[in-house]
């Protein structure tokens, strides 16, 4: 298996545990919803949305190592350079809610963890895209004898 193929095969696992973590989110914003009372609801709502932050805190590897390796070769697009700091302010105020800090449990805060994790997701699926996008083109440049 060659490095490419291996970290284009990381990426996508990367993905999947991502969108996996966004679904585990609204799955248990349904339950906290679904709920008749809040104090039966609050606890399942909790223990999703962790299981959510786990699942998502397992990607974090492939991309620390893979936006490292990129700036590194000078070939980071500067997406990385807004999705890394975003990503690292939403795992932190995340890891509040976590660790179970009631005082930062509250409403508006949720509310903005929601506009954090959405917008460092949607950054996340960007750079897939613009990566994915990238490697085809030296796959097709290579197999025309254009690229080394």
């Amino acid at each position: 298996m060659r490095m490419g193929s291996g970290i284009n095969r990381i990426r996508k696992i990367s993905l999947k545990l991502q969108v996996s973590t966004l679904l585990t989110y609204i799955i248990g914003i349904a339950a906290l919803k679904k709920s008749r009372l809040k104090k039966d609801g609050i606890p399942k709502h909790g223990k999703i949305n962790t299981a959510g932050y786990m699942i998502g805190a397992l990607s974090l590897l492939y991309m620390g190592y893979s936006a490292t390796r990129l700036i590194l070769t000078g070939k980071a697009p500067a997406a990385v350079f807004i999705h890394g700091p975003l990503g690292l302010v939403t795992l932190a105020l995340s890891s509040l809610f976590v660790a179970n800090r009631w005082s930062w449990k509250t409403v508006k805060n949720m509310k903005i963890l929601v506009v954090l994790f959405l917008s460092t997701f949607s950054g996340g699926v960007y750079l897939f895209s613009v990566l994915s996008k990238r490697e085809k083109l030296q796959k097709s440049l290579k197999r025309k004898g254009m690229l080394t």
